[in-house]
């Protein structure tokens, strides 16, 4: 019992990213025989059995890559399941993972691979031991040796990544494969899947034993069979007679072009058609790419609905990590354009969260939770502890249905498009303003001393990921020129109020252990920590004292310093911070 105790105390500490939910969700929607093609093929079994091996495997937007990768996954554990000299390891990069870096990915594979022993290996045991135990994080270095040793200790290891191109340091990614395949071990075989960009590809190209890609022609008889079970099983789809089926079939597999998520998409408006009539005119109406498909799904947003679909779009393209059906009725409930002000207004929540789904249509779909976490630096800047919010383990996670929704959302095709097109269009930039301005209106709801407790989380959902966020959200708005962010942080920070101290319990930044404790410091520290320099000027001008002690910094100087907030240093400089203090 203290030996399973202790393993699991070890790999609770290791904190590794979830990897099992985005592989659960891939093989809902692979049939059995999805890429059959691949997996009975030579090269995959060249790759198998080829010492230090790499395979890359790429295509075009929407090919159904991630499908192919969980069936690769699945095909690998078939094989090996029973042969305890093997061991399977994979991590499915997403977008939204905008926190996730080689620290976190070296932590999974360590975890993964570990739980294939039969016991701890002493890698582990010893990686925990000098860490864990003398309170220090594990460089990457330490953290590179431990997953080499336990590749070591089995006859194969078979490594797959799927989607480089959707990690958000691809730079730092490919560094950490091109070091992983310079070790030269006979036992590993690494495959990785993502489109053909320059970059990834002038990387592979120095270090694949193998290059698929993925063609049209076989990609297409996976669209065949997906289509097919649709039309048997989708329960608006199988009431259409054979001679319809076999239309719509025709029709998809001719505009596919090897492209799942077009036929996806084209699906679902097929599943909208009433009446025999309705559905010959949309399959004469096709659309022919995949942009042209998104366009008719924003012009089909029903005119009530489309400020909270904007609203909603910009959150699932640029939160900082996936938010959860809940979260986005609190957000649908933010008026930024109140008469007094934006507020969050009750009256404002969805009846039936599922609204949703309707409102933004296959722009968006609906999982289990995977847990929503957080990665939180240590006193280095290294991605260390990872906090899971237990209040949000049972909730649905909204996601943008497909990585090339960002694409189009942020695109010159939409920007220049029509006015009820580019309505829809926004940046990074404006999205982030638009988001700390969503979580302060929230954070400012709570206008009573010590109304804030253990239970805010759950009657409140977006109150975490507010508290924690806006300051984030807030930095992309450099010069400091939207007037109404920085009101409502204004608003944050007034002393007298009540505002300022609800959140810190809710969130207290300068902690990176916990949450709730008490806070000592004025709002100059947090806004100089957190690089906001328009606030920071503006708390100067009011009289703030330039060198007020308090914090884990100590003062606004140190803790913009730590932060790497230059504008900010000189900024303090200049208005007499003291730097011995």
């Amino acid at each position: 019992m203290y030996v399973e105790e202790h393993r699991q105390k070890i790999y609770t500490w290791l904190s590794a990213p979830d990897y099992q939910s985005k592989h659960t969700n891939a093989c809902r929607e692979r049939q059995a025989t999805t890429g059959s093609w691949f997996v009975r093929g030579k090269l995959f079994e060249d790759w198998k059995g080829q010492a230090n091996s790499f395979l890359w495997l790429h295509g075009i937007p929407g090919a159904g890559k991630t499908i192919l990768c969980s069936t690769i996954i699945e095909e690998i554990y078939r094989h090996t399941r029973s042969d305890t000299s093997t061991a399977v390891a994979y991590y499915y990069f997403d977008f939204h993972d905008a926190d996730i870096r080689s620290h976190a990915i070296l932590r999974c594979l360590i975890k993964q691979l570990s739980l294939q022993c039969s016991g701890t290996p002493d890698a582990l045991a010893k990686l925990y031991s000098e860490n864990a135990e003398e309170h220090q994080t594990p460089t990457m270095e330490v953290l590179m040796s431990t997953v080499r040793s336990i590749v070591g200790s089995f006859r194969n290891v078979y490594i797959v990544f799927d989607a480089l191109d959707e990690c958000p340091d691809q730079p730092e990614l490919l560094t950490l494969l091109r070091e992983i395949h310079h070790w030269g071990l006979g036992t590993l075989h690494l495959l990785t899947t993502s489109r053909t960009k320059q970059d990834i590809e002038g990387t592979l190209n120095y270090l694949i034993s193998h290059r698929v890609p993925m063609d049209e022609t076989l990609v297409n008889s996976d669209i065949r069979v997906h289509v097919s079970q649709t039309l048997a099983h989708d329960i608006k789809l199988k009431m259409c007679s054979a001679e319809e089926k076999g239309m719509i079939e025709r029709a998809l597999i001719e505009g596919a072009h090897g492209m799942f998520r077009w036929v996806v998409c084209q699906l679902d408006s097929l599943r909208m058609c009433r009446s025999p009539a309705a559905l010959e005119k949309a399959l004469r109406c096709l659309p022919k790419t995949l942009y042209e498909t998104y366009d008719r799904i924003l012009l089909d947003i029903h005119e009530g609905d489309r400020q909270d679909a904007l609203s909603l779009l910009q959150w699932l393209a640029f939160s900082v990590r996936p938010i959860s059906l809940e979260e986005a009725v609190e957000i649908i409930a933010v008026d930024l354009d109140a008469e007094n002000g934006p507020r969050f207004d009750t009256r404002r929540r969805l009846r039936d969260p599922r609204d949703i789904l309707t409102i933004c249509s296959s722009l968006v779909t609906i999982s289990p939770s995977d847990d929503i976490i957080h990665y939180r630096k240590d006193e280095g800047g290294r991605d260390n502890t990872v906090d899971r919010l237990a209040p949000f383990h049972d909730m649905a996670v909204l996601r943008l249905a497909h990585f090339s929704v960002r694409e189009y959302l942020i695109s010159e095709h939409l920007c220049k498009s029509d006015a009820m097109l580019s309505y829809y269009h926004f940046n990074q930039k404006i999205a982030d303003i638009f988001l700390a301005k969503t979580c302060l209106a929230y954070l400012l709801q709570f206008t009573q001393h010590h109304c804030v407790n253990s239970s805010t989380r759950r009657t409140h959902p977006l109150s975490d990921y507010a508290a924690r966020h806006w300051t984030r959200h807030a930095q992309s708005d450099v010069d400091g020129n939207s007037e109404t962010l920085h009101r409502l942080i204004a608003d944050l920070f007034q002393l007298q109020g009540a505002m300022y101290g609800n959140w810190l319990v809710l969130y207290n930044p300068d902690d990176i252990h916990s949450v709730g404790l008490p806070f000592n410091c004025a709002p100059l520290y947090y806004t100089s920590m957190a690089g906001l320099e328009r606030v920071s000027r503006s708390l100067l001008t009011s009289g703030a004292d330039v060198n007020a002690q308090g914090g884990r910094f100590g003062s606004a100087l140190q803790a913009a310093s730590s932060e790497g907030h230059e504008r900010i240093v000189r900024l303090l400089l200049e208005k007499g911070a003291d730097v011995n203090a």
